[in-house]
């Protein structure tokens, strides 16, 4: 199946991410909601292609990854 991404059908997805340059020479992810809302952002990386491999990291992790709620309440 063919990333639906890539081809641009931005609405047939749930979400997209957004990779930007973050002013100091490195690159930024960002996992933004179909509605707009971002979701979550990524740590600052020195290139891009280790941004997409964070992109990766938590394409693979994230839909089996536990909430670790570390609040009081």
């Amino acid at each position: 199946m063919t990333d639906p991404i890539w081809r641009g059908e931005w609405a047939a997805v749930a979400g997209r991410f957004i990779i930007s340059e973050d002013g100091r020479g490195g690159f930024r992810f960002a996992l933004v909601a179909s509605n707009g809302q971002t979701l979550a952002v990524g740590e600052g990386y020195p290139n891009k292609v280790a941004c997409v491999n964070g992109i990766e990291t938590v394409r693979r992790n994230a839909p089996e990854a536990a909430i670790d709620d570390q609040t009081r309440t």
